[in-house]
């Protein structure tokens, strides 16, 4: 039941599975690496002022041997939870994300996103300069994007709601940088099903169309998030 509490002020990585699921991490290709503490780390208070009612950051991370079973042409490290969905009204998940550094491996990379893709929050780092996206409708075409710049922390809000008539979505999203209150940026009709249900994802996730091996740099790419829940309502405030 919402409301959903992914905040990590609360948590360290070893007590992560009492907000989340973390077989992503756990299930990995190599057996050796299944360990969540190589992919993540939580700073009680590591974003001040705090966002959300969060001062917690964790640091997600992926690197080559960052592989889930067998898909060996995905390199990804998530955390993720199954929360319900507001039947009566929005659904809105939130969450803050930031880089310090520009990304090293040049790719698009999911970020933010329910398993459905009804939304998604993305960096293309095939750009230059690099951009966060949003996507919704399982669909590729940018509904927003501005320059992914390092150090800058970008807040998003997306709600849905059923549609008024059929069976689809509307889709509201909220978006702010640094400490700023979100702000509603668009709204968009979907065709995409209305969810009872959500497999919520939030890390890093880039996979090749050919079914090659993604050639990764020598370091981590290491992406901070910071803020995170699943409410009956939509919020805004910083």
């Amino acid at each position: 039941a919402l409301p959903w509490d992914g905040r990590l002020y609360d948590l360290t990585v070893d007590t992560l599975t009492d907000k989340y699921l973390t077989h992503i991490l756990t299930m990995r290709n190599d057996s050796s690496n299944n360990d969540p503490s190589k992919y993540v780390t939580i700073t009680k208070d590591g974003r001040s002022p705090g966002y959300n009612g969060d001062t917690g950051v964790a640091t997600i991370a992926v690197d080559s041997k960052a592989m889930f079973k067998a898909q060996n042409n995905f390199r990804r490290s998530e955390l993720v939870q199954n929360v319900a969905a507001n039947a009566a009204g929005a659904t809105f998940f939130r969450a803050s994300v930031m880089k310090e550094d520009a990304f090293l491996n040049p790719y698009a990379w999911q970020m933010i996103f329910p398993e459905s893709h009804i939304f998604e929050i993305r960096v293309d780092a095939t750009a230059s300069p690099a951009k966060i996206i949003y996507l919704n409708n399982g669909t590729w075409d940018a509904k927003w994007e501005t320059e992914f710049v390092p150090g800058t922390w970008y807040n998003f809000g997306i709600g849905v709601s059923a549609a008024k008539s059929g069976n689809g979505s509307v889709l509201e999203f909220y978006t702010s940088e640094g400490d700023k209150d979100l702000a509603l940026e668009a709204t968009h009709d979907v065709v995409t099903e209305f969810p009872s249900t959500y497999e919520f994802h939030y890390g890093l996730l880039t996979l090749t169309d050919d079914n090659s091996d993604p050639k990764m740099n020598a370091k981590q790419d290491i992406v901070s998030y910071n803020g995170v829940s699943v409410e009956a309502k939509v919020s805004t405030a910083a």
